[in-house]
């Protein structure tokens, strides 16, 4: 992962537009499979992560003063299949550089995994027809990941999973993971290894949550 230097902060001047053309390649490129996308902003695609045709995308990117900002970009797919230009959800300072990989290591401790960012936002997620109009307000998780960590194993431990779901194997884009969790989900998060063709834990589960749920 690299940033280009010198780029305009979002959401200033033509940052905004930018970001969002990126976000919008990159939905538009989950059938190819990951790609780490790069636009005019200087921005890099960390993560993104689609669900029930919502899709969710954190962009990275070095600002005037020299830090790196993430941008949480958020798009619903259109009966088409495509996807419309995403809005601009949220933003700040991360506080670390990403695209320096030993000074992430460094910041793991050995750890596979830990936690960085959380952040909430109230959206029409079109699930439930109720007096909030279908608004549900969902939880971002984003996570710094070792580089030994091949891919991250989810299992949805929420007391209403379907019995039998299995887990879901997330791709990493990056060092840098999203994750975005409906009210009431509770998910147990483990960090892969690949060794050969076998595949090994790292350290124990990390469990994250989302929001209290609603009213039924």
């Amino acid at each position: 992962m690299s940033f280009a230097s010198g780029t305009t902060p979002a959401p200033a001047g033509q940052g905004p537009r930018n970001l969002a053309e990126v976000a919008r390649a990159a939905l538009t490129a989950t059938d190819a499979g990951p790609a780490v996308l790069v636009g005019a902003a200087g921005a890099v695609v960390a993560d993104l992560c689609v669900r029930d045709g919502l899709g969710f995308v954190l962009l990275l990117h070095r600002r005037k003063d020299g830090f790196v900002a993430e941008e949480l970009c958020f798009a619903a797919r259109e009966d088409d299949g495509t996807w419309p230009l995403p809005e601009h959800l949220s933003g700040s300072c991360v506080g670390f550089d990403p695209a320096d990989p030993r000074k992430n290591e460094t910041l793991l401790c050995g750890r596979p995994l830990m936690p960085f960012g959380e952040s909430e936002t109230l959206l029409c997620t079109g699930r439930r027809q109720d007096e909030d109009d279908g608004h549900e307000m969902l939880r971002f998780h984003t996570l710094l990941v070792s580089r030994e960590v091949d891919h991250l194993d989810i299992e949805d431990l929420s007391p209403d999973a379907a019995p039998g779901a299995g887990r879901i194997r997330k791709s990493l884009r990056s060092r840098v993971a999203l994750l975005a969790l409906y009210p009431g989900e509770r998910v147990a998060v483990r960090p892969m290894a690949r060794e050969g063709d076998c595949l090994r834990a790292l350290g124990e589960p990390y469990e994250l949550t989302g929001t209290a749920p609603g009213p039924a």
